[in-house]
């Protein structure tokens, strides 16, 4: 392996500090040189501070100039805003002025042209102000250092993430290589067992280093920094977030797939179940699996395959034509090359060519995982019929190399690839939840693993990681902001408990305490897609509106109708609504006297 060479911190921060005065002299007020006269220690510090602010806006106001301007490229240009309002201005319309030449000249685009406008002006604002500020020896100098600095901490925590990703790796590798020898049937070698203990000995060791790095607090909010922003790519790439916990929940379920027991994911509407199966399909098998969704009205044709008779598009043909060929072979081993020209040549007219109306088997999605070495997920399991679910126990135990035969094919072989897994999902057994009951031998074969909702401080770590720019900076109007997410994650715990029975509500809408009947939440709760739901528009609107009137439409109204008063309830026992008037709601059944009491208030005497 070639050697690596690694920039000194110092070294890239001189280069760095070199190409801005270098860069100076290229745009007003860049022609001074260097200004040696003393500044004060104050004066140098808020001189980086802006130097580092004016820099960062510079690579913004780059970026949207470059962004826009790409959509403006080929538009006509529009009339101006100011010529707009000039024009209206001078319009008389007593004199019947025709203003839709005026409208025709003002392109949709007309915004992006005016930021762009404005921020070539800016710009050159910033850049002027970055000359003047790096022209001071001393700041240049305390930059320097500064930029110093911030390249060794970002090391630090590239090294804590490389150090948490090699823990990742050596437990995948161990992984592998338990199941190598399980699908083999071969016992561990020394070898193998010197390996296993060496990655046993890599963690703990890898774990100190990390611990080393982050005692530094530069190092500790860098990391944390990065992982935020690490959320939050994540979130704008399909919304799955591996929190620290999940992590642990997917690392079970690729050791176990990995040694060829099927999975079963258990958990509440909202847990994520299905998430987590695609994610380990996506992530950690590198492919998009099979899917089959559960219904009661599934049948074996939907899991298997089943014969069709039609005409198919040419790469079907294609492929059709291919598999035929093959299958002549297989059963006609001493063919001779004449022959098999022949066969091929109508096999190609009949089937490609004149794409004849014939019949054909179309593989279902468990046939195809096979053939093919993908997952398949099997989403709510427990809603398949008992009938037709059965039939994959002799599925379930095939290794990779074995043979299955397909009944509904005529009973045609198919080899089992590597890479084949079942992934499946179902709801833990309630009286909410009306599902097939699943045989014991049948779940025997599976190995089992509940999901749970999201716990809150990974909640909150979430949805902070959506409010941040690319850069990590938060985008809120006030640390109010921040404390409103903090009493959501709240809501949602305790709505979560309330939905999955672990906590009892004697005082809330509907609950009768004398019989002993506590309140229900019979098809609502806060989950973290739904919490997705409710800060992605705030944000996106720019906290034009209080954070509970995004919960009330977004979460609140959508909600089944029995639902929606004790919902307001326990929104408002978090703080949330406490000046609201019942026709703010817009909600049946809500009453003033019920809003008062949710807000802790007593109703007006007068009014009763």
């Amino acid at each position: 392996m070639g050697k690596v060479t690694r920039f000194p911190a110092e070294r890239i921060a001189r280069y760095l500090t070199e190409r801005m005065k270098a860069e100076k002299r290229s745009y007003p007020g860049g022609k001074r040189g260097r200004i040696k006269e003393r500044v004060s220690h104050l004066e140098i510090e808020q001189g980086v501070s802006g130097l580092v602010d004016a820099i960062v806006e510079k690579e913004d106001l780059l970026k949207q100039i470059i962004s826009d301007q790409t959509v403006l490229d080929g538009h006509k240009a529009s009339i101006t805003q100011e010529e707009v309002l000039e024009a209206l201005d001078g319009l008389e319309l007593v004199d019947g002025a025709d203003i839709r030449s005026l409208t025709r000249s003002l392109r949709s685009t007309q915004g992006l042209e005016s930021s762009v406008k404005e921020a070539k002006r800016r710009l050159a604002e910033v850049k002027s102000r970055i000359a003047g500020l790096i022209a001071h020896e001393q700041i240049a100098e305390a930059f320097e250092d500064h930029i110093a600095r911030k390249v060794a901490v970002v090391r630090s925590a590239r090294n804590v993430e490389g150090l948490q990703a090699l823990i990742a790796k050596c437990e995948l590798a161990r992984m592998e290589l338990l199941a190598r020898r399980n699908n083999e049937n071969a016992a561990l070698t020394r070898a193998d067992n010197e390996t296993i203990e060496k990655y046993a000995s890599i963690r703990p060791k890898a774990l100190g280093k990390i611990d080393e790095l982050m005692g530094h607090e530069e190092v500790y909010y860098e990391t944390k920094r990065r992982e935020l922003l690490e959320y939050r790519r994540q979130l704008l790439n399909g919304g799955f977030v591996e929190t620290p916990s999940i992590r642990d929940e997917v690392m079970k379920i690729v050791s176990h797939s990995q040694l060829g027991i099927p999975v079963l994911l258990r958990g509440h509407l909202g847990a994520g179940k299905t998430e987590v199966a695609l994610h380990v399909a996506r992530k950690y098998f590198g492919c998009e699996p099979e899917f089959i969704s559960g219904s009661e009205e599934a049948t074996k044709y939907d899991i298997y395959g089943r014969t069709q008779i039609g005409v198919r598009p040419q790469k079907d043909r294609i492929r059709e034509f291919e598999h035929h060929m093959r299958e002549y072979v297989r059963w006609n081993p001493d063919a001779p090359k004449e022959e098999l020209k022949e066969v091929e040549k109508q096999y190609y007219q009949a089937i490609v060519v004149k794409g004849l109306t014939i019949s054909f088997f179309q593989y279902g999605p468990l046939v195809r995982a096979m053939r093919e070495g993908k997952p398949l997920i099997i989403d709510e399991m427990d809603g398949i019929p008992h009938s037709i679910i059965m039939r994959l126990n002799h599925v379930l135990t095939r290794r990779p190399g074995d043979t299955v035969k397909v009944q509904e094919n005529g009973g045609g072989d198919i080899i089992v690839k590597k890479g084949f897994a079942v992934l499946a999902t179902g709801n833990i057994k309630s009286v909410r939840y009306k599902r097939e009951e699943l045989d014991a031998a049948f779940l025997s074969r599976w190995w089992s693993n509940d999901i749970r909702y999201t716990p809150q401080h990974e909640t909150y770590q979430i949805l902070v990681a959506s409010l941040l720019d690319r850069r990590g900076n938060l985008q809120i109007e006030s640390p109010e902001a921040l404390d409103d997410l903090k009493r959501l994650t709240e809501a949602a715990a305790e709505i979560q408990r309330i939905f999955t029975g672990e906590q009892v509500d004697y005082f809330g809408e509907g609950a009768d305490a004398a019989r002993e009947i506590p309140a229900s939440l019979k098809k609502s709760v806060l989950s973290l897609r739904h919490l997705w739901n409710i800060v992605r528009p705030w944000k996106a609107r720019n906290f034009d509106r209080p954070l509970e009137s995004y919960i009330l439409n977004e979460f609140i109204k959508p909600a089944v109708v029995e639902d929606q008063v004790y919902l307001v309830q326990l929104f408002c026992r978090f703080r949330f609504f406490k000046t609201w008037k019942p026709d703010e709601f817009g909600i049946p059944g809500l009453t003033e006297a019920k809003v008062l009491a949710f807000q802790g208030k007593q109703a007006d005497q007068t009014a009763r």
